[in-house]
């Protein structure tokens, strides 16, 4: 009989045991280890993102229910207390060089852009995290959590890089630790205004869009007519205060701009000269992306609630939460559905152990006719 991959299988076949394997030696992430390498502890941790499962009691007893999957996912049942220990004391590193391999396969399968520049939206969400079981993630003093600072990009919808922190750490500070292309447009919010990092921006050739602060000090070297819906005033400016004129010693564009919809009033600061005020708050606007994308992670991914109090099985969980969304986001650009990611996590997670093909399942269900209809039919073709 023709043996049938499962949706799980389908859904892993992306990463290369192989791949994973030369990820791991890299680190040594299997050194001494007699009873759980590191693969079967990525497949349970998939699984457990995948198939939305509670807890660490609750992942093992369903993962070891569907033993008869593991020869072809090649793992073997696990025991708790081995998962807990692998998440606390292996190399978070492994998971995130995994993450990056499956981001440039899922890069591979989008339409080449027709931008002529990269935009890229910063934004960083807070974990909010019970202080009493995770001492190591103190916040405030009855609180504790972690932030998950994110580069993303709207045209793939795909986080590009992402770097976690304690929650008390500033969105500022940890902006100077991301990765910025030259050349391309960065979006971001108030929290990300720093006149040096601006500066830094500016002298590289990248772009950035962000909020300015009302208590910004600056001076009008020259007023632009304000065109374009909901442009109130387009500025070029120079900050005027201490620190402005000592970080930032440079020509930037202020536009005031009225929001349609509940009529708030925002005012950008850009160091882009050249494009239309209208084409600055479009920019902007394209910022909600990011918002959605950690919506969406907290209500179908698995890092609200922690398998592991440890600061790596945080990490580790988090991580693998990541590489979930590339693994659907992948099968959503490699078949031709029109289902959206949330509808694909829910009919993953229902069928993880199917043995059915992914085309199958996201295709709608056959039409059923009745016997009229379908007799009809039949003579019709004769």
């Amino acid at each position: 009989m023709k043996h049938n991959n499962n949706v799980f299988q389908q859904l892993l076949k992306v990463i290369p045991r192989h791949e994973f394997q030369k990820v791991v030696d890299r680190h040594s992430g299997d050194h001494r280890v007699r009873t759980l390498p590191c693969w079967t502890q990525f497949i349970a941790m998939m699984f457990a993102q995948l198939a939305q499962r509670a807890s660490l009691r609750d992942l093992t007893d369903n993962f070891n229910a569907s033993h008869n999957h593991h020869y072809h996912l090649g793992v073997s049942c696990v025991q708790r207390s081995s998962l807990s220990d692998a998440n606390s004391n292996r190399p978070a590193i492994i998971f995130s060089e995994i993450f990056y391999f499956l981001l440039q396969k899922v890069r591979e399968q989008l339409p080449k852009a027709t931008e002529k520049e990269i935009v890229r939206l910063i934004d960083s969400t807070t974990i909010d995290l019970n202080l009493n079981q995770f001492e190591w993630a103190h916040f405030r003093k009855t609180k504790g959590g972690i932030k998950l600072h994110t580069v993303y990009d709207p045209h793939a919808d795909t986080p590009t890089f992402f770097e976690i922190t304690a929650a008390k750490a500033s969105d500022c500070k940890a902006a100077k630790n991301l990765p910025v292309l030259p050349g391309g447009t960065y979006v971001f919010d108030r929290a990300y205004d720093d006149y040096a990092w601006y500066y830094d921006l500016t002298e590289q050739g990248t772009h950035f869009v962000g909020r300015m602060k009302n208590s910004a000090v600056y001076s009008v070297v020259e007023e632009r007519e304000p065109a374009g819906e909901g442009i109130l005033s387009d500025q070029i400016i120079r900050l005027s205060s201490d620190k402005g004129r000592k970080d930032c010693p440079t020509d930037l564009r202020r536009i005031s701009f009225r929001r349609e919809d509940d009529g708030k009033l925002l005012t950008f600061i850009t160091n882009d000269l050249e494009r239309s005020a209208t084409e600055i708050a479009e920019l902007y606007k394209s910022r909600w992306q990011i918002e959605l994308f950690f919506k969406w992670i907290k209500q179908n991914l698995k890092i609200k609630r922690f398998l592991g109090r440890s600061e790596n099985a945080v990490k580790i969980q988090i991580l693998t939460a990541m590489i979930a969304y590339l693994l659907l986001r992948f099968a959503q650009l490699s078949y031709p559905c029109k289902l959206s990611l949330q509808q694909i996590a829910r009919k993953v997670s229902l069928n993880l152990m199917t043995r059915c093909q992914l085309i199958s399942l996201f295709s709608p269900p056959p039409i059923k006719m009745s016997g009229k209809k379908a007799g009809l039919q039949c003579a019709l073709a004769l």
